[in-house]
């Protein structure tokens, strides 16, 4: 995309889910929706918080972006110690922040993982929009979301441009059959009506 040449934005390598897959189907048939539209956490997190699921982000993650240092979205507080509990068992150094995490302790753990201490951070919404750390490598959506704002704020705390870096994105949700790549020209005027991407 032009952002990406312009060098506004790092170049990336991108791996979903493939749409005709279960979970991919699973996630489609949600029907509970929250006030603003989107998926109802619980509803989510029915479809995603299995073992099985679970077992798949973490492979995903080892197939595609291992020992690379980033950042997981996931669902509910309880999803996410689940992902993050699997991470630790497998060996990573991840850590899981909510909104309950105290803010000295979340500082600390933004310190240790630019300093190389933790590979990886699990989180709820919290690094969604003005999380700041240019040389994160990879991101990982374990979160369902029908909002394009979410999404492109989601993928974009690992395409801001930090030298040469390519930013692994890891779509464990089937955003990419929902909205395309992140940095693809978009119809604005539709999604700012709510319509969806064909």
């Amino acid at each position: 995309s032009k952002f990406i040449k312009e060098g506004w934005l790092c170049d990336y390598e991108y791996y979903s889910i493939r749409p005709e897959s279960r979970i991919q189907m699973d996630i489609n048939s949600i029907t509970r929706f929250a006030l603003d539209g989107d998926f109802l956490d619980e509803a989510s997190a029915a479809v995603m918080d299995k073992d099985e699921i679970r077992a798949n982000i973490i492979a995903t993650y080892e197939r595609y972006a291992r020992g690379k240092k980033g950042i997981v979205y996931t669902i509910t507080k309880a999803h996410n110690l689940h992902v993050c509990n699997q991470y630790i068992a497998k060996g990573y150094k991840a850590v899981a922040i909510d909104d309950g995490t105290p803010a000295e302790l979340r500082k600390q753990y933004v310190a240790d993982f630019k300093a190389g201490k933790i590979e990886i951070i699990c989180n709820v919404n919290i690094f969604s929009e003005g999380f700041d750390c240019p040389d994160l490598e990879f991101i990982q959506l374990a979160r369902p979301t029908k909002s394009l704002s979410m999404y492109l704020q989601q993928v974009g705390r690992g395409l801001r441009k930090n030298g040469d870096k390519k930013c692994i994105i890891l779509d464990n949700v089937g955003m990419y059959s929902r909205f395309g790549l992140p940095d693809e020209e978009r119809d604005w005027e539709s999604f700012f009506y709510g319509e969806e991407k064909e």
